[in-house]
């Protein structure tokens, strides 16, 4: 019976050893490996841990059509990645080196991308499917997809006659139409909705101040409010909440397809994240 009570008297005691290593390793690895915020967990018992997508910083990012996979440009390794929102089955498409900024269709399937080669800005479009790519005129600025990426429209500075044109084409470039001029050196352009592109005019900060719609046809020019202004570019003040609750705040933010995980880049590291909800 004294041995018995001895032998339970060890195992107990190692298995509080073990029990206790473990803890202290898991602790060690969310903060290594994940380095996620401290939360008050006795407020919030059910709260799930970011899950980090990419290694180095991202700009941008989309999900492809028809799924919930995300894709986006790493600027560590200059590869388009392609990935679940659990971060499972990562996986390269193609490496394109020295992008500035990309901008993804909204079927994930094309991209435009800003690229400086030996000191020259030059515009790209990419047919991701495909493996095609096309060169698109280097004054280009702000470049944006149609709602059903047949189309973009970007702004472009002629300083010759210094006037501003906002031009409509194909998304490799062809068939290009002037459909509004401004004297504004800067603009910065969203395509929302079928038949509205929306203009922010830049600060010198590079910071966006009045926002005006157009038709897609250029037509109808109208001020728009802060509050209207603020959803075109993107930025949902619920999916925002979600996330300034837990103390992280983004840089770009969106609710996967499937409705499951808030995908964002985090203003801080500008890494990809994603979130459970």
């Amino acid at each position: 019976m004294t041995d018995i009570r001895k032998n339970l008297t060890i195992l107990i005691f190692v298995l509080s050893g073990v029990l206790a290593s473990l803890l202290v390793l898991n602790f060690k690895k969310i903060e290594k490996d994940q380095k996620a915020q401290i939360l008050d967990l006795k407020q919030n018992p059910t709260v799930n841990f970011p899950i980090k997508l990419s290694n180095g910083i991202v700009d941008s990012f989309a999900f492809k059509s028809g799924s919930d996979r995300i894709l986006f440009y790493e600027k560590l390794n200059s590869i388009i990645h392609e990935s679940s929102p659990d971060g499972k089955g990562k996986k390269e498409l193609v490496r394109i080196p020295n992008v500035l900024m990309t901008i993804f269709s909204p079927t994930g399937r094309e991209l435009v991308a800003a690229t400086l080669e030996k000191g020259i800005l030059k515009n790209f479009y990419f047919d991701l499917e495909n493996n095609k790519r096309a060169e698109l005129p280097k004054n280009m600025v702000s470049p944006a997809f149609s709602p059903d990426g047949t189309e973009i429209a970007y702004f472009a500075y002629d300083d010759k006659i210094s006037e501003g044109h906002i031009l409509t084409s194909e998304p490799d470039g062809s068939n290009p139409k002037v459909i509004f001029k401004t004297r504004i050196k800067k603009l910065k352009l969203s395509w929302p909705e079928k038949n509205l592109i929306v203009l922010y005019s830049k600060k010198e900060d590079g910071g966006l101040t009045s926002a005006f719609s157009i038709t897609a046809m250029g037509k109808e020019l109208q001020r728009i409010s802060q509050e209207i202004a603020t959803l075109y570019h993107g930025d949902n003040p619920e999916e925002i909440n979600i996330t300034q609750e837990l103390g992280i705040k983004t840089k770009d933010i969106k609710l996967s397809p499937l409705k499951d995980y808030l995908i964002f880049i985090n203003a801080k590291d500008r890494k990809l994240y994603s979130l459970k909800i």
